[in-house]
């Protein structure tokens, strides 16, 4: 039997060894935090880097929501995860919104929406993993749409960091996709993250991974579109195999 590179955790490319495994997944539903940090501490690389002075402090760190402090104490192991294209803040901030006070964490890099929870704590048992609001416009709009998320704070982090992983991974393959039928023979080798799907209003995104690869999947009654992303080139060589149309092929 032939076996792809995504078979095993301890697969290997020809040059960067050990490829992240996937058993992240296996504490999504458990624990969210945990998945969020295996996750990016298998997928991003150590760097050496200097303490950034203008990140929170411990004491700033400790009155944050314990999944979006984890965050920001991951971003000191792995400073990537401030290079998004769509940024966490550096520091969060505080706003007064229509439907109340909040804590915006999260925004988008044209300025279109930002991810915010609920700000001072209410003294509720959600505190500890308030739910998130997506607001649109907030900068130009006096009365912004604004939308409650399906997860809570610690699942849409993770969400957040899987789109960002996937759609700003060094290599990539994108590809639309119909019928859906076509798909069928990628659920063989992907795992699916049990997450609610991503921007429901706009792409609805589902994630989906195998060892060093990750995928986001949008699709409707008849079509998918689909974006794959990986730290390592080799990885990608076997989805040659698939007969799709390729927009981007990185390999």
């Amino acid at each position: 039997m032939t076996h792809t590179p995504w078979s095993s955790p301890h697969a290997t490319t020809p040059s960067s060894g050990p490829l992240p495994p996937v058993d992240w997944i296996d504490h999504v539903d458990t624990d969210p935090v945990r998945a969020l940090e295996m996750l990016v501490l298998g997928w991003y690389p150590a760097e050496e880097a200097e303490p950034d002075p203008k990140a929170l402090a411990d004491d700033e760190l400790a009155r944050l929501p314990p999944a979006l402090a984890a965050f920001h104490r991951l971003a000191r192991l792995r400073p990537a995860l401030h290079r998004f294209s769509n940024p966490v803040l550096l520091h969060p901030q505080h706003v007064k919104r229509p439907h109340g006070s909040q804590l915006v964490f999260a925004a988008d890099n044209q300025g279109v929406r930002d991810w915010s929870i609920p700000w001072p704590p209410r003294g509720g048992p959600m505190d500890s993993d308030p739910p998130v609001w997506l607001t649109e416009d907030p900068h130009v709009d006096d009365d912004p749409e604004t939308i409650l998320d399906a997860e809570p704070l610690s699942r849409l982090l993770l969400q957040f960091t899987l789109n960002e992983a996937c759609g700003v991974a060094p290599f990539n393959a994108w590809t639309r996709v119909m019928p859906l039928e076509r798909l069928e023979p990628l659920w063989n080798f992907l795992r699916p993250v049990p997450l609610s799907p991503f921007l429901p209003t706009y792409t609805g995104d589902l994630f989906y991974a195998a060892t060093g690869l990750l995928a986001s999947v949008s699709a409707d009654e008849t079509e998918a579109t689909i974006a794959f992303g990986t730290r390592h080139r080799e990885i990608l060589a076997p989805l040659r195999a698939y007969d799709f149309p390729w927009s981007r092929f990185d390999a």
